[in-house]
């Protein structure tokens, strides 16, 4: 610690607001949003399963509203055995859910001096081990359940730097976060790019469209199924022509040699859940995944397998909600498993179960991410390996899984209520639409760039935190010291 740190108590630094106990029959399919503790991350706040009230049961909740940057302190959890859900958990508001309301089970903390940096301080105060060591010492409850209480927090006393010192602190560390950030808005970029080109060539056939229209095929000459389709896409040609003339767009349209390489017809086929309508378009031709794959069962193991190890089950926590890899969901093990069992840096996985309540996590594929802490990576039984016949062709493959179409599929063969158990044996057998190789080719050698610019992101990313963890300890400990300028300033003023 410094000489000119003071100890101090979290009460005097900080003031709270408890979350409010909103009622179930309160909620309603939209309106104002409420987070509970189950929507907490590790740092922030998963907004795809929050629940929602009228406007008129959050007019006088203003008291319970958050705003970015406010922290908020899960009081009741699970024991720090499963990290995911634990007790005394500190969360960051993001900027996206500002006049979010928060619901009970969880306080909200402010700074009293209302200074932005002293906020972000307060942050990294709560998310240092010291704080998480002390407050996990205070929990009370059952094997199962453990909670915390306000009294207890508001207890936590810390060394508190200089007004200078601690906004040096911030920014230290949330510059690291902030890069964090970029990068995984840049990943949900390159990703929406990927899905909205694969929906574009072949789902939509807009390129097959365009060769039609341009090879002086009139609206009315297409079939009937097509038709409206057809005019949609003559009439968004005019405009994107209309805002190149008026230099208000630069776009460049497909090269001739891509352009070449879809058809200008289409051709009926006798599956009407084929292409649009069964139209689909000439020369492609309607498989089974099971043709154009291997599907590989992951290992059921015992718990007594779970120990520290080299290798690690990639499980269905290790899915995002609607899809794409998570980090944080590998369990080390040490059992033994097949080779065909093992996955590496851009393998495609599929979830075949699911335990959240909006199905968001059953026939959802995700790319496996560079992970340099395991030796080996081992599919558990809730995750099937998607090899396709074709190493090249990966990433037209997971985007074909990733479309809404193949979800749908997926949902249908589900049994189970509480818990969603995807049929294995149905998957093989799901259908879709075949382009020409050397097109299914193209697009993944466009996609498998954006891919490895998200995994180079994912690995700064990690290198980031390790580093942000790293310094976190030591300056909020006062371990590792800061220029002398900063106080010097201070103490002049």
């Amino acid at each position: 610690m410094a000489s000119n740190w003071q100890p101090m108590k979290l009460q005097d630094f900080a003031e709270h607001q408890k979350g409010f106990a909103f009622k179930s029959k309160d909620y309603i399919e939209d309106g104002v949003a409420v987070v509970r503790v189950s929507n907490l991350t590790t740092n922030s706040i998963d907004t795809s399963d929050l629940k929602y009230v009228s406007d008129e049961v959050a007019a006088d909740k203003s008291n319970f509203k958050l705003i970015q940057n406010d922290v908020v302190i899960a009081t009741v959890g699970s024991w720090p055995k499963n990290p995911a859900s634990v007790v005394g958990k500190v969360i960051k508001v993001p900027e996206s859910c500002d006049n979010y309301l928060l619901n009970q089970n969880a306080v909200r903390f402010r700074v009293k001096s209302q200074e932005s940096s002293d906020q972000l301080y307060l942050y990294y105060l709560l998310k240092s081990k010291k704080f998480s060591d002390y407050i996990i010492s205070t929990a009370q409850g059952s094997a199962n359940q453990a909670s915390i209480t306000l009294k207890d927090i508001y207890a936590f006393e810390f060394d508190c730097p200089t007004s200078s010192e601690r906004k040096r602190i911030a920014e230290i560390l949330s510059a690291m976060d902030d890069k964090s950030d970029v990068n995984r808005k840049t990943n949900q970029t390159l990703e929406q790019m990927a899905q909205a080109l694969f929906k574009s060539w072949f789902v939509d056939f807009d390129p097959v469209f365009d060769n039609a229209l341009a090879s002086g095929v009139a609206v009315s000459d297409f079939p009937e199924a097509l038709q409206k389709k057809a005019q949609l896409r003559f009439e968004q040609r005019q405009q994107v022509q209309q805002q190149i003339g008026n230099g208000e767009l630069e776009a460049k349209p497909l090269p001739k040699d891509i352009r070449q390489l879809f058809p200008n017809q289409f051709e009926q086929t006798d599956e009407p859940s084929i292409g649009i309508n069964g139209w689909v378009p000439k020369g492609w031709n309607v498989k089974t995944l099971g043709e154009s794959c291997s599907l590989v069962s992951g290992k059921s193991y015992k718990s007594a397998e779970l120990e520290p190890s080299e290798n690690a089950l990639v499980t269905l926590k290790s899915f995002q909600r609607g899809g794409g890899y998570r980090l944080d969901g590998l369990k080390e093990y040490t059992g033994n498993f097949k080779d065909t069992q093992v996955v590496s840096t851009g393998d495609i996985i599929l979830s075949c179960t699911d335990v959240t309540q909006a199905a968001e996590l059953v026939g959802r594929p995700a790319l496996v991410a560079t992970d340099r802490r395991y030796n080996k990576l081992i599919i558990s039984l809730d995750v099937m390996r998607v090899i396709p016949n074709d190493d090249q062709q990966k990433m037209f493959f997971y985007y074909l899984l990733a479309h809404n179409n193949f979800t749908q599929f997926a949902l249908s063969h589900c049994t189970g209520t509480t818990v969603l158990h995807l049929k294995k044996k149905a998957i093989p057998d799901y259908t879709f639409l075949k382009p020409k190789e050397a097109l299914i080719d193209l697009f993944s050698a466009k996609v498998i760039n954006f891919i490895s610019k998200c995994d180079l992101n994912i690995q700064e990313n990690r290198s980031l935190a390790k580093l942000r963890d790293t310094l976190l300890p030591k300056l909020i400990s006062g371990e590792l010291q800061l220029s002398t300028e900063s106080r010097d300033a201070e103490v002049s003023a």
